[in-house]
Parts: C-alpha cells; structure tokens; sequence
C-alpha cells in the first residue's frame, strides 16, 4: 500500500446535490511532500445518509487531521495505489 508522507495544508468539506436521492459529501485534505510536490485526498466521500457508525469515523478522521494541520505535525497517508481515497491516516506526535 503506497504511503504519501507530509503536512496537511489544506482541509475542504463539502455537500453536493443536497435534497436528492443522490446527495453526498466529501472531506478532503491536501498534502504537501517535503520534495514540494502536493497531493489531494478524500478523507470520505460518502453518501449524506450514511449509516451513523461511518459519519461518526468520518468526524474522527476530521478531528485528527485538523489537529495535525493545526499543530503543522507530519502525516502518513495510505492509500491504493490507483487510489485517492484514503485508507488510513497516522499522525507523527513527536
């Protein structure tokens, strides 16, 4: 599974389609690599209607890489390698 390595300079969040059966939303960060190069990936990107359990992992993948933005801390993002969804996120503390 590739990792992206970097610091998150950008969080966006939004609903599309609102009031239809096929209304969604994304949450989606940007990634800024030491090399310079920057990388965009959906955190989710879900239908409005999700089931409670998977809009409560979506805010806690919020929460998370709101804090590593904030604090300017380095993350690790996995993903497939065709993919720009996320998989999983670690945040580097120290």
């Amino acid at each position: 599974m590739p990792e992206t390595i970097g610091k998150i300079t950008n969080i966006k969040l939004g609903s599309f389609l609102t009031g239809t059966v096929n209304s969604f939303d994304i949450g989606l960060i940007t990634v800024l690599e030491a090399n310079g190069a920057s990388w965009a990936f959906y955190l989710w990107n879900a239908k409005d209607n999700e089931l409670a359990v998977r809009r409560v992992l979506h805010s806690q993948r919020l929460a998370l890489a709101r804090e590593a933005a904030f604090r300017k801390l380095v993350v690790h993002i996995f993903h497939q390698n065709d993919s720009s969804i996320v998989d999983e996120i670690q945040v580097d503390i120290a």
